[in-house]
């Protein structure tokens, strides 16, 4: 049923110098319908992603998911690994690798060892350190003047 010119000019606001504008209407039948439609296409598309997950894994894994390793997976007489790949799989708090490294190397300079314990490969670090201090500290013959023109 088409609307008469009167019917859609009684919907316009004349205001104040001149100024019409329409009145605001909202079709909440058509909100609501387009929002049912929405949340209806939402559930079946989950729904359908969700079967195919399972029939996706069936067909990859039909025995179930692969065994934990057992690096990964404590026994009462064996500890885990203590990287698995290149991750660390220790907390923070209870990992002392780096200070154990740190440790042995710093032994290894103090001692003048290298990668054979006790076999001396340089000069022990705080000897080469008060050997510098004492070269620093010797006095120095002074420079020998240039020749003028």
């Amino acid at each position: 049923m088409k609307k008469s010119q009167v019917e859609i000019e009684s919907r316009v606001i004349h205001g104040a110098h001149g100024v019409s504008a329409e009145e605001d209407h909202i079709l909440t039948g058509k909100v609501v319908q387009v929002g049912v439609g929405a949340l209806v296409i939402f559930i079946v598309g989950g729904i359908w992603a969700w079967r195919l997950q399972i029939a996706t894994t069936e067909e990859f894994a039909p025995g179930g998911p692969a065994p934990i390793p057992a690096l990964i997976t404590p026994d009462k007489d064996y500890k885990t690994a203590y990287e698995i790949g290149i991750v660390n799989q220790r907390l923070f708090s209870q990992d002392t690798h780096a200070e154990e490294k740190i440790a042995a190397q710093q032994k290894a300079l103090d001692e003048g060892t290298g990668d054979q314990p006790g076999v001396r490969s340089h000069v022990p670090i705080s000897q080469a350190m008060d050997q510098f201090i004492r070269d620093q500290a010797a006095p120095r013959a002074p420079a020998a003047p240039s020749p003028q023109q």
